[in-house]
């Protein structure tokens, strides 16, 4: 598709007539019309001719729609990239997976250099977008929600993963997409603390209790064969390998009693967390 890629052939108008312009676009600055041979448009802002300013994007294949700012015809500043749930060809023009999670849902925040939360550099590089911000928020089509830091298009930094279907909330330091280190705290008030791997509890941690009772120890993983739904990736046109299903082992090193009430009502993946014997 012509969005943030090499510039395919089009038809170009100036805003408020219906002839073609000769020449495309090029050196024009001021409000028009673009129609590409993929059938994509964009309207909006040009300044010598490249989309800058405030524009609207849409892709024809799958009808995905942004609206926001450009600049040298690539997303950067404040945007919305709304997603539909219509299974089109790629951009890359492979077809989809027919087994990728489903499309849909909206992301709301900033983009640069046409990604959200800009491109990763290597290290030692000076970074020519300086002042980039990098929060957004990604809504899905289950309902989930995410609002903090993205990379490379990705989770990546501080973050809140709020799920629609049990109230949780996964809180903490994201890289590339997954939860490292946080808090997945629960409705009733019990949360646990510590480290993530696959954005399940892996390594050490503690449980804190709604009455304050603590129970530290360490998780272990083991992948499982599973095959339950899978959450939604972050960006609603990407198809990847997805997370091995992990099965969660809680070893308790220190424990205070909890009396009364259920203990463990939180879940590993789908799989009820079995709580340790405790006196």
């Amino acid at each position: 598709m012509a969005d943030d890629d090499d510039e395919p052939k089009y038809e170009f108008r100036v805003q408020g007539s219906d002839k073609k312009t000769e020449g495309g676009s090029a050196n024009y600055t001021g409000q028009g019309k673009a129609k590409y041979i993929d059938g994509d448009t964009y309207e909006g802002t040009y300044v010598e001719g490249s989309r800058a300013g405030k524009g609207i994007y849409i892709h024809k294949k799958n009808g995905d729609k942004y609206e926001g700012h450009y600049e040298q015809n690539k997303k950067s500043g404040f945007g919305k990239m709304t997603y539909s749930s219509t299974l089109g060809e790629e951009e890359d023009g492979d077809e989809p997976d027919p087994n990728a999670p489903p499309r849909g849902g909206f992301y709301l925040g900033f983009y640069t250099n046409g990604v959200r939360g800009g491109k990763r550099l290597p290290p030692g590089d000076k970074d020519p977008f300086s002042d980039r911000r990098t929060e957004g928020t990604f809504t899905y089509a289950n309902g989930d929600m995410y609002v903090g830091e993205w990379e490379e298009g990705k989770k990546h930094g501080k973050g809140t993963y709020s799920f629609a279907k049990d109230s949780t909330q996964m809180i903490g330091d994201w890289d590339n997409g997954r939860m490292t280190h946080g808090q997945w705290t629960f409705p009733n008030g019990t949360f646990y603390s510590g480290k993530f791997r696959y954005n399940k509890p892996h390594g050490k941690g503690v449980w804190v209790f709604k009455t304050g009772n603590q129970l530290v120890g360490e998780y272990e993983q083991k992948e499982i064969a599973n095959e339950e739904e899978e959450p939604p990736l972050d960006d609603a046109e990407e198809v990847e390998k997805p997370d091995p299903k992990i099965w969660c082992h809680f070893r308790p090193e220190r424990e205070t009693a909890v009396r009364g009430g259920t203990m463990f009502g939180p879940k590993c993946g789908n799989i009820p967390l079995v709580p340790p014997p405790l006196d």
